[in-house]
């Protein structure tokens, strides 16, 4: 784990970058796995869910979690900012349609995800 703390200032984004590679270095040198950063630049450092082998009972976490018809509205319940790298994006909106919740999003919702995903 890797915690920057300031001076009563935010750190520079410059400053933040700088870290991160070094933490990145660090990992690479010592022959470990990178597993989360957040928040996450891009899509290797968000921590994704292992798929649950075929026949394993379906989980009931966010089973009836109600999704807002607005895409831009499940970003923050995802815990990414809205400035978020769109790659990241990606991976955690991918994550979530296929949770269980995800069956009965908001049709708006669904589509805006579908676009979402094949733009580009």
């Amino acid at each position: 784990m890797l915690t920057l703390f300031g001076t009563g200032q935010q750190v520079s984004p410059a400053t933040i970058e700088a870290h991160r590679a070094a933490f990145r270095d660090a990992i690479a040198r010592a022959g470990l796995s990178l597993v989360e950063i957040t928040p996450a630049a891009t899509a290797d450092e968000v921590l994704v869910a292992s798929a649950e082998p075929a026949g394993t009972p379906e989980s009931a976490i966010g089973a009836h979690w109600s999704l807002p018809d607005d895409l831009d509205l499940v970003w923050s319940h995802l815990g990414l900012r809205a400035d978020a790298p769109r790659e990241v994006k990606k991976v955690k909106l991918r994550e979530l349609m296929l949770t269980p919740a995800w069956r009965s999003a908001p049709s708006p919702l669904q589509g805006q995800a579908e676009e979402y995903l094949d733009a580009d």
